[in-house]
């Protein structure tokens, strides 16, 4: 990780990469790396919570991934890290009639609040995913997302918006960034990219560089302080160039949002004149030639 230009930090998932053994080790060369952590994740998607983690029947399954989320917690602690991220991949169903929906619903927020009552100081990021591994998880949408931090009434619970994920359930990255701070719930970002078919956890930029440069613009007009995370699964790719790439496909994006007439931009939104928008984004992307 040390060796991707432009990486300040890791996400560590719990207990599968760091846990109480191997932390204060984990911790050294973190420091010898000069890498922060910036997210402690509860591993809660391996095949022991094949039919729920949170929302499983079994209680004594629940019991375990709620301990395991709350170990996540104190580890982020034990780090230095103010957040922990909880997934919950395989919280949801997969055919009609399967589930008591009101239940898995009910659960869900009572297994949240819990772990968020554990440690007020360390903020809960839950991150939302459409499918896969079930077909329906029970938190697969921003909406729904919002709907439980607002359920759960934690301060200190709030998303992760992933950009693939965002897109794979057919939403737009930006507006969801908007609906999640208007609510103070907008905690940690993940970018990558996708098909919009699968979470295909693609290099940032490389396949909707446009709703990517919108949500970097929305995200700055929001005043958003968080970390900017990478999520992405280098089938082919080396590993160290496809983090350094879409690292370099951000910063770019960075770069040419300071060169818009932001003034302009947002008077044309008023009136939603799109050509008139796309005339000032275009500008700098890609002029016209003389």
């Amino acid at each position: 990780a040390s060796q991707i230009e432009g990486l300040d930090g890791l996400i560590l998932q719990f207990p599968a990469v760091v846990n109480r053994e191997n932390a204060e080790e984990a911790k050294r060369l973190l420091q010898e790396g000069k890498l922060k952590v910036s997210a402690v994740d509860a591993y809660l998607f391996g095949s022991q919570f094949s039919r729920g983690a949170f929302t499983s029947g079994n209680e004594r399954t629940r019991r375990k991934a709620i301990e395991i989320a709350i170990g996540a917690v104190d580890m982020a602690e034990q780090l230095d890290c103010s957040y922990a991220g909880l997934w919950l991949g395989q919280d949801g169903f997969d055919y009609p009639f399967q589930a008591n929906y009101s239940d898995l619903w009910d659960r869900e927020i009572e297994a949240i609040r819990e772990v968020a009552a554990h440690n007020p100081e360390v903020k809960i990021c839950i991150e939302y995913k459409l499918k896969e591994p079930r077909m329906h998880l029970t938190i697969g949408s921003v909406g729904k997302a919002l709907l439980i931090c607002e359920k759960v009434a934690k301060d200190n619970v709030g998303v992760t918006l992933d950009f693939g994920h965002a897109m794979l359930g057919k939403e737009n990255p930006a507006e969801s960034a908007t609906l999640l701070a208007k609510y103070n719930r907008l905690f940690s970002i993940h970018f990558n990219d996708c098909y919009r078919e699968t979470d295909d956890d693609l290099i940032a930029g490389s396949v909707h560089s446009w709703e990517l440069l919108e949500l970097l613009l929305v995200l700055q007009r929001l005043g958003y302080k968080g970390w900017y995370g990478l999520d992405i699964f280098p089938y082919r790719e080396d590993i160290v160039k496809a983090c350094e790439y879409s690292i370099q496909n951000i910063k770019s994006l960075l770069k040419g949002l300071e060169k818009i007439d932001i003034p302009s931009l947002v008077k044309a939104q008023k009136t939603m004149n799109y050509i008139r928008i796309h005339r000032i984004i275009r500008e700098v992307f890609y002029p016209l030639a003389d």
